[in-house]
Protein backbone atom coordinates (compact mmCIF):
# COMPACT_ATOMS: atom_id res chain seq x y z
CA UNK A 1 0.00 0.00 0.00
CA UNK A 2 1.33 3.41 -1.13
CA UNK A 3 1.79 5.70 2.08
CA UNK A 4 1.32 9.46 0.99
CA UNK A 5 1.46 12.26 2.46
CA UNK A 6 0.18 15.88 2.07
CA UNK A 7 1.54 19.20 2.41
CA UNK A 8 -1.16 21.73 2.16
CA UNK A 9 -1.23 25.39 2.64
CA UNK A 10 -0.83 28.69 1.03
CA UNK A 11 2.47 28.79 0.96
CA UNK A 12 2.99 32.20 0.82
CA UNK A 13 5.54 31.63 0.53
CA UNK A 14 6.76 28.30 0.94
CA UNK A 15 9.82 28.66 3.74
CA UNK A 16 12.48 26.11 5.58
CA UNK A 17 9.95 24.87 8.35
CA UNK A 18 7.86 23.52 5.31
CA UNK A 19 10.25 21.45 3.87
CA UNK A 20 11.91 20.47 7.53
CA UNK A 21 8.34 19.36 8.43
CA UNK A 22 7.61 17.45 5.19
CA UNK A 23 11.14 16.10 5.34
CA UNK A 24 11.02 15.02 9.01
CA UNK A 25 7.17 13.24 8.18
CA UNK A 26 8.68 11.01 5.74
CA UNK A 27 11.87 9.91 7.30
CA UNK A 28 9.75 8.99 10.74
CA UNK A 29 6.73 7.74 9.11
CA UNK A 30 8.25 5.94 6.19
CA UNK A 31 6.00 7.65 3.66
CA UNK A 32 6.68 7.09 0.10
CA UNK A 33 6.41 10.41 -1.05
CA UNK A 34 5.04 13.84 0.31
CA UNK A 35 2.71 15.96 -2.22
CA UNK A 36 2.82 19.63 -1.54
CA UNK A 37 0.00 20.98 -3.07
CA UNK A 38 -1.03 24.92 -2.50
CA UNK A 39 -4.27 26.00 -1.66
CA UNK A 40 -6.79 28.05 -4.28
CA UNK A 41 -9.12 29.59 -1.88
CA UNK A 42 -8.36 28.89 1.35
CA UNK A 43 -11.42 29.95 3.51
CA UNK A 44 -9.27 31.33 6.60
CA UNK A 45 -7.01 33.36 4.88
CA UNK A 46 -7.06 37.44 3.61
CA UNK A 47 -7.31 36.58 0.12
CA UNK A 48 -5.86 40.46 -1.01
CA UNK A 49 -2.48 39.12 1.19
CA UNK A 50 -2.33 36.40 -1.45
CA UNK A 51 0.19 36.80 -4.48
CA UNK A 52 -0.99 35.09 -7.72
CA UNK A 53 -1.63 31.03 -8.13
CA UNK A 54 1.40 31.48 -10.91
CA UNK A 55 4.24 32.69 -8.16
CA UNK A 56 3.13 30.34 -5.52
CA UNK A 57 3.13 27.48 -7.63
CA UNK A 58 6.27 28.31 -8.93
CA UNK A 59 8.03 29.34 -5.71
CA UNK A 60 7.02 25.74 -4.34
CA UNK A 61 8.64 23.70 -7.40
CA UNK A 62 11.35 25.78 -6.94
CA UNK A 63 11.79 25.16 -3.17
CA UNK A 64 11.59 21.44 -3.52
CA UNK A 65 13.53 20.78 -7.23
CA UNK A 66 15.92 18.01 -7.01
CA UNK A 67 13.43 16.08 -4.03
CA UNK A 68 12.43 13.20 -5.44
CA UNK A 69 10.52 12.24 -2.56
CA UNK A 70 8.65 15.90 -3.16
CA UNK A 71 5.88 16.19 -5.55
CA UNK A 72 4.02 19.19 -6.58
CA UNK A 73 0.38 19.00 -6.92
CA UNK A 74 -2.00 21.48 -8.10
CA UNK A 75 -5.35 19.42 -7.66
CA UNK A 76 -6.40 22.42 -5.21
CA UNK A 77 -5.38 24.87 -7.79
CA UNK A 78 -7.89 23.41 -10.92
CA UNK A 79 -11.05 23.00 -8.25
CA UNK A 80 -13.03 26.04 -8.29
CA UNK A 81 -14.57 27.43 -5.24
CA UNK A 82 -13.31 27.36 -1.89
CA UNK A 83 -10.76 24.86 -0.60
CA UNK A 84 -11.59 22.24 1.64
CA UNK A 85 -9.60 19.61 2.86
CA UNK A 86 -11.95 17.25 3.07
CA UNK A 87 -12.49 17.71 -0.53
CA UNK A 88 -9.32 16.99 -1.31
CA UNK A 89 -8.52 13.65 0.54
CA UNK A 90 -11.46 12.73 -1.02
CA UNK A 91 -10.41 13.40 -4.46
CA UNK A 92 -7.18 11.90 -3.87
CA UNK A 93 -8.79 8.74 -2.53
CA UNK A 94 -10.92 8.98 -5.23
CA UNK A 95 -8.16 8.69 -7.60
CA UNK A 96 -6.01 6.21 -5.71
CA UNK A 97 -8.35 4.39 -3.58
CA UNK A 98 -5.52 2.05 -2.37
CA UNK A 99 -3.13 4.86 -0.61
CA UNK A 100 -2.93 5.64 2.71
CA UNK A 101 -3.29 8.99 3.12
CA UNK A 102 -0.98 11.25 6.29
CA UNK A 103 -2.34 15.15 6.01
CA UNK A 104 1.12 16.83 7.56
CA UNK A 105 0.11 20.26 9.73
CA UNK A 106 1.55 22.58 12.09
CA UNK A 107 0.58 22.09 16.15
CA UNK A 108 -0.96 25.98 15.36
CA UNK A 109 -3.47 24.75 13.13
CA UNK A 110 -4.04 20.97 15.03
CA UNK A 111 -5.05 23.39 17.66
CA UNK A 112 -8.11 25.00 15.67
CA UNK A 113 -8.56 21.78 13.60
CA UNK A 114 -12.12 21.29 15.42
CA UNK A 115 -13.55 24.68 13.63
CA UNK A 116 -12.74 23.40 10.31
CA UNK A 117 -15.06 22.41 7.43
CA UNK A 118 -15.90 18.59 8.06
CA UNK A 119 -12.66 17.88 10.69
CA UNK A 120 -14.87 14.25 11.53
CA UNK A 121 -14.76 13.54 7.67
CA UNK A 122 -10.83 14.36 7.67
CA UNK A 123 -9.66 12.36 10.53
CA UNK A 124 -11.82 9.38 8.65
CA UNK A 125 -10.02 9.91 5.37
CA UNK A 126 -6.41 10.19 6.44
CA UNK A 127 -4.23 10.12 9.55
CA UNK A 128 -2.94 13.83 10.67
CA UNK A 129 0.86 14.01 11.36
CA UNK A 130 1.48 17.43 13.44
CA UNK A 131 4.35 19.12 13.87
CA UNK A 132 5.50 21.68 17.14
CA UNK A 133 4.54 25.21 14.99
CA UNK A 134 3.42 28.20 17.09
CA UNK A 135 2.51 28.09 20.79
CA UNK A 136 2.69 24.35 20.81
CA UNK A 137 6.23 23.11 21.44
CA UNK A 138 7.72 19.69 21.25
CA UNK A 139 6.87 18.95 24.74
CA UNK A 140 3.27 19.48 24.66
CA UNK A 141 2.78 17.68 21.02
CA UNK A 142 2.10 14.44 22.37
CA UNK A 143 -0.43 15.60 24.39
CA UNK A 144 -2.06 17.55 22.24
CA UNK A 145 -2.29 14.89 19.54
CA UNK A 146 -4.02 12.28 21.96
CA UNK A 147 -6.45 14.75 23.35
CA UNK A 148 -7.77 16.08 19.45
CA UNK A 149 -7.78 12.18 18.45
CA UNK A 150 -10.01 11.46 21.10
CA UNK A 151 -12.15 14.15 19.93
CA UNK A 152 -12.18 14.08 16.69
CA UNK A 153 -12.30 10.08 16.59
CA UNK A 154 -9.46 9.45 14.51
CA UNK A 155 -5.62 8.83 14.33
CA UNK A 156 -3.29 12.06 15.29
CA UNK A 157 0.09 11.43 15.48
CA UNK A 158 3.15 13.41 16.25
CA UNK A 159 6.21 14.53 14.02
CA UNK A 160 9.62 14.79 16.31
CA UNK A 161 11.61 17.87 15.15
CA UNK A 162 12.74 21.09 16.88
CA UNK A 163 10.25 23.93 17.10
CA UNK A 164 10.85 25.88 14.41
CA UNK A 165 9.59 29.70 14.53
CA UNK A 166 9.22 30.38 10.74
CA UNK A 167 5.82 31.77 9.33
CA UNK A 168 4.85 33.09 5.74
CA UNK A 169 3.41 36.49 7.72
CA UNK A 170 6.58 36.67 9.35
CA UNK A 171 8.78 37.04 6.40
CA UNK A 172 6.17 39.04 4.47
CA UNK A 173 6.72 41.82 7.12
CA UNK A 174 10.52 40.90 6.88
CA UNK A 175 10.67 42.02 3.23
CA UNK A 176 8.18 44.74 3.30
CA UNK A 177 10.99 46.15 5.35
CA UNK A 178 13.51 45.41 3.25
CA UNK A 179 15.74 42.74 6.06
CA UNK A 180 16.87 39.39 4.72
CA UNK A 181 15.11 36.59 4.58
CA UNK A 182 18.36 34.46 4.11
CA UNK A 183 17.88 32.11 6.92
CA UNK A 184 14.03 31.37 6.65
CA UNK A 185 13.39 30.44 2.66
CA UNK A 186 15.43 28.29 0.77
CA UNK A 187 17.63 30.52 -1.92
CA UNK A 188 16.05 29.66 -5.08
CA UNK A 189 12.57 30.84 -3.63
CA UNK A 190 14.34 33.98 -1.98
CA UNK A 191 16.01 34.65 -5.83
CA UNK A 192 12.72 34.28 -7.00
CA UNK A 193 11.10 37.02 -4.76
CA UNK A 194 13.32 39.40 -5.49
CA UNK A 195 13.02 39.36 -9.29
CA UNK A 196 9.53 39.72 -9.30
CA UNK A 197 9.38 42.20 -6.47
CA UNK A 198 6.93 39.62 -4.21
CA UNK A 199 5.91 41.37 -1.15
CA UNK A 200 7.30 44.81 -1.62
CA UNK A 201 10.37 43.41 -1.99
CA UNK A 202 13.48 44.98 -3.55
CA UNK A 203 13.69 43.45 -7.06
CA UNK A 204 17.01 42.23 -7.68
CA UNK A 205 18.96 43.81 -10.42
CA UNK A 206 22.04 41.58 -11.35
CA UNK A 207 25.25 42.62 -13.60
CA UNK A 208 25.85 39.92 -15.64
CA UNK A 209 29.14 40.08 -17.44
CA UNK A 210 30.35 36.41 -18.19
CA UNK A 211 29.23 32.74 -16.75
CA UNK A 212 30.13 32.41 -13.28
CA UNK A 213 28.33 31.19 -10.22
CA UNK A 214 25.82 33.81 -9.44
CA UNK A 215 25.02 34.30 -12.56
CA UNK A 216 23.78 30.44 -12.48
CA UNK A 217 22.11 30.76 -9.13
CA UNK A 218 20.20 33.33 -10.03
CA UNK A 219 19.36 31.71 -13.91
CA UNK A 220 18.61 28.66 -11.27
CA UNK A 221 15.81 30.59 -9.06
CA UNK A 222 13.79 31.21 -12.51
CA UNK A 223 14.13 28.64 -14.61
CA UNK A 224 12.98 24.77 -14.29
CA UNK A 225 15.70 22.40 -13.99
CA UNK A 226 15.06 21.19 -18.00
CA UNK A 227 15.02 24.66 -19.11
CA UNK A 228 18.16 25.44 -17.37
CA UNK A 229 19.70 23.09 -19.06
CA UNK A 230 18.49 23.60 -22.08
CA UNK A 231 19.88 27.12 -21.68
CA UNK A 232 23.88 26.06 -20.40
CA UNK A 233 23.41 23.83 -23.96
CA UNK A 234 22.65 26.61 -26.03
CA UNK A 235 25.45 28.86 -23.86
CA UNK A 236 27.94 25.97 -24.90
CA UNK A 237 26.01 25.74 -28.72
CA UNK A 238 26.78 29.54 -29.40
CA UNK A 239 30.16 29.71 -27.93
CA UNK A 240 31.30 26.92 -30.22
CA UNK A 241 29.62 28.37 -33.18
CA UNK A 242 31.68 31.69 -32.42
CA UNK A 243 35.04 29.53 -32.35
CA UNK A 244 34.10 28.33 -35.77
CA UNK A 245 32.52 31.25 -37.65
CA UNK A 246 35.35 34.07 -36.19
CA UNK A 247 32.67 35.67 -33.83
CA UNK A 248 33.17 37.11 -30.14
CA UNK A 249 32.91 33.75 -27.81
CA UNK A 250 32.18 35.96 -24.60
CA UNK A 251 29.51 37.51 -26.34
CA UNK A 252 27.85 34.72 -27.84
CA UNK A 253 27.98 32.73 -24.43
CA UNK A 254 26.47 35.58 -22.49
CA UNK A 255 23.64 35.84 -24.98
CA UNK A 256 23.37 31.87 -25.08
CA UNK A 257 22.57 32.12 -21.36
CA UNK A 258 20.38 34.69 -21.02
CA UNK A 259 18.58 34.09 -24.24
CA UNK A 260 15.71 32.49 -22.13
CA UNK A 261 15.97 34.62 -19.19
CA UNK A 262 12.15 35.76 -19.79
CA UNK A 263 10.80 32.27 -19.94
CA UNK A 264 9.75 31.26 -16.11
CA UNK A 265 6.56 34.13 -16.94
CA UNK A 266 2.76 32.78 -19.12
CA UNK A 267 1.85 34.40 -21.47
CA UNK A 268 -0.75 36.39 -19.70
CA UNK A 269 2.18 37.39 -18.05
CA UNK A 270 4.41 38.57 -20.90
CA UNK A 271 1.11 40.56 -22.86
CA UNK A 272 0.91 42.61 -19.80
CA UNK A 273 4.28 43.23 -19.30
CA UNK A 274 5.27 44.20 -22.72
CA UNK A 275 2.12 45.71 -22.82
CA UNK A 276 3.18 48.22 -19.85
CA UNK A 277 6.70 48.68 -20.83
CA UNK A 278 5.85 49.37 -24.33
CA UNK A 279 6.96 46.47 -26.51
CA UNK A 280 5.45 45.87 -29.72
CA UNK A 281 3.89 42.69 -30.27
CA UNK A 282 2.49 41.20 -33.86
CA UNK A 283 -0.81 39.45 -34.13
CA UNK A 284 0.55 36.40 -34.12
CA UNK A 285 3.04 36.79 -30.89
CA UNK A 286 -0.45 38.15 -29.06
CA UNK A 287 -1.62 34.68 -30.15
CA UNK A 288 1.05 32.52 -29.80
CA UNK A 289 2.81 34.14 -26.61
CA UNK A 290 5.55 31.18 -26.84
CA UNK A 291 6.99 33.63 -29.33
CA UNK A 292 6.82 37.10 -26.55
CA UNK A 293 9.58 35.51 -24.21
CA UNK A 294 12.18 37.20 -26.54
CA UNK A 295 11.40 40.02 -26.69
CA UNK A 296 10.48 40.67 -23.23
CA UNK A 297 13.62 38.13 -22.41
CA UNK A 298 16.20 41.45 -23.98
CA UNK A 299 14.09 43.96 -21.98
CA UNK A 300 14.74 41.86 -19.15
CA UNK A 301 18.84 41.56 -19.93
CA UNK A 302 18.80 44.81 -19.92
CA UNK A 303 16.82 46.19 -16.87
CA UNK A 304 17.46 43.20 -14.49
CA UNK A 305 20.75 41.94 -15.72
CA UNK A 306 23.00 44.76 -17.06
CA UNK A 307 23.44 43.85 -20.28
CA UNK A 308 24.28 47.26 -22.51
CA UNK A 309 25.61 45.34 -25.36
CA UNK A 310 22.97 46.23 -28.16
CA UNK A 311 24.80 43.35 -30.46
CA UNK A 312 23.70 40.88 -26.95
CA UNK A 313 20.28 41.91 -26.60
CA UNK A 314 19.28 42.15 -30.36
CA UNK A 315 20.46 38.46 -30.44
CA UNK A 316 18.01 37.71 -27.40
CA UNK A 317 15.57 39.74 -28.83
CA UNK A 318 15.15 38.07 -32.18
CA UNK A 319 16.07 34.18 -31.18
CA UNK A 320 12.74 33.14 -32.12
CA UNK A 321 11.54 34.01 -35.10
CA UNK A 322 15.17 35.34 -36.26
CA UNK A 323 14.87 38.56 -38.80
CA UNK A 324 16.48 39.19 -42.44
CA UNK A 325 20.14 39.66 -42.64
CA UNK A 326 20.95 39.02 -39.33
CA UNK A 327 24.29 39.65 -38.16
CA UNK A 328 26.49 36.95 -37.11
CA UNK A 329 25.78 36.97 -33.15
CA UNK A 330 22.05 36.94 -34.01
CA UNK A 331 22.52 34.03 -36.67
CA UNK A 332 24.53 32.29 -33.51
CA UNK A 333 22.20 32.53 -31.06
CA UNK A 334 19.11 31.69 -33.21
CA UNK A 335 20.66 28.32 -34.41
CA UNK A 336 21.74 27.63 -31.13
CA UNK A 337 18.42 27.49 -30.06
CA UNK A 338 17.57 24.98 -32.59
CA UNK A 339 20.91 22.56 -32.44
CA UNK A 340 21.96 22.41 -28.46
CA UNK A 341 22.77 18.96 -27.70
CA UNK A 342 19.67 18.57 -25.34
CA UNK A 343 17.18 18.72 -28.31
CA UNK A 344 15.74 15.27 -29.61
CA UNK A 345 12.84 15.79 -32.46
CA UNK A 346 12.25 14.79 -35.76
CA UNK A 347 12.24 17.94 -38.02
CA UNK A 348 10.93 17.74 -41.30
CA UNK A 349 11.77 18.66 -44.17
CA UNK A 350 15.40 19.03 -42.84
CA UNK A 351 16.71 16.17 -40.39
CA UNK A 352 18.26 18.01 -36.91
CA UNK A 353 21.39 16.40 -37.41
CA UNK A 354 22.11 17.12 -40.90
CA UNK A 355 20.75 20.82 -39.50
CA UNK A 356 23.42 20.22 -36.51
CA UNK A 357 26.66 19.61 -39.53
CA UNK A 358 25.76 22.59 -41.73
CA UNK A 359 25.66 25.09 -39.01
CA UNK A 360 29.23 24.51 -38.29
CA UNK A 361 29.95 24.31 -42.07
CA UNK A 362 27.78 26.98 -43.72
CA UNK A 363 25.76 28.78 -40.80
CA UNK A 364 23.52 30.86 -43.75
CA UNK A 365 22.16 27.40 -45.15
CA UNK A 366 21.71 26.30 -41.53
CA UNK A 367 19.76 29.24 -40.38
CA UNK A 368 17.67 28.34 -43.76
CA UNK A 369 16.66 25.08 -43.15
CA UNK A 370 16.06 25.73 -39.38
CA UNK A 371 13.86 28.53 -40.66
CA UNK A 372 11.94 26.46 -43.01
CA UNK A 373 11.82 23.24 -40.86
CA UNK A 374 9.45 26.16 -38.50
CA UNK A 375 7.77 27.28 -41.13
CA UNK A 376 7.14 23.84 -41.87
CA UNK A 377 6.12 22.38 -38.51
CA UNK A 378 3.53 25.26 -38.07
CA UNK A 379 1.59 25.03 -41.50
CA UNK A 380 1.86 21.37 -40.12
CA UNK A 381 0.10 22.12 -37.03
CA UNK A 382 -2.23 24.87 -38.85
CA UNK A 383 -0.64 27.60 -36.61
CA UNK A 384 -0.48 30.96 -38.15
CA UNK A 385 3.25 31.52 -38.87
CA UNK A 386 4.64 34.86 -37.77
CA UNK A 387 5.80 37.83 -40.39
CA UNK A 388 9.02 37.83 -39.43
CA UNK A 389 9.62 34.20 -39.12
CA UNK A 390 8.44 34.11 -42.83
CA UNK A 391 10.60 36.76 -43.79
CA UNK A 392 13.76 35.16 -42.72
CA UNK A 393 12.90 32.11 -44.37
CA UNK A 394 12.19 34.10 -47.57
CA UNK A 395 15.61 36.02 -47.25
CA UNK A 396 17.84 33.44 -46.54
CA UNK A 397 16.31 31.14 -49.07
CA UNK A 398 17.05 33.99 -51.82
CA UNK A 399 20.68 34.65 -50.42
CA UNK A 400 21.55 30.89 -50.86
CA UNK A 401 19.86 30.44 -54.26
CA UNK A 402 22.04 33.99 -55.57
CA UNK A 403 24.63 32.55 -54.62
CA UNK A 404 24.56 29.37 -56.12
CA UNK A 405 23.91 31.29 -59.45
CA UNK A 406 26.99 33.25 -58.81
CA UNK A 407 28.93 30.35 -58.81
CA UNK A 408 26.82 29.23 -61.75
Amino acid sequence: MKKIGIMGGTFNPIHNAHIMMAQAAYEQYHLDEVWFMPSKNPPHKEKDNIVSEEHRTRMVQFAIDGMKHFIFSDMELKREGTTYTSDTLAEVHEQLPEAELYFILGGDSLEGLVHWHEPEKILKQCIILAAPRGNIGAGEMKEICQTQGKKLQGTILPIKMNHIQISSEQIRKRLKKGKSVAAYCPEKVRNYIHLHGLYDSTIMKYKAKKLDKNLLEVLASTLRPKRLAHTMGVAYTATSLAFCHGADAGKAELAGLLHDCAKYYTGEELRTLCEKHNIELSPVECTNTALIHAKFGAWLARERYGIQDEEILSAIFCHTTGKPNMTILEKIIYAADYIEPGRHMECKPHALEKIRRECFQNLDRGICMISENVVCYLRQLDMAVDETSMRTYEYYKSLLEKNREGRG
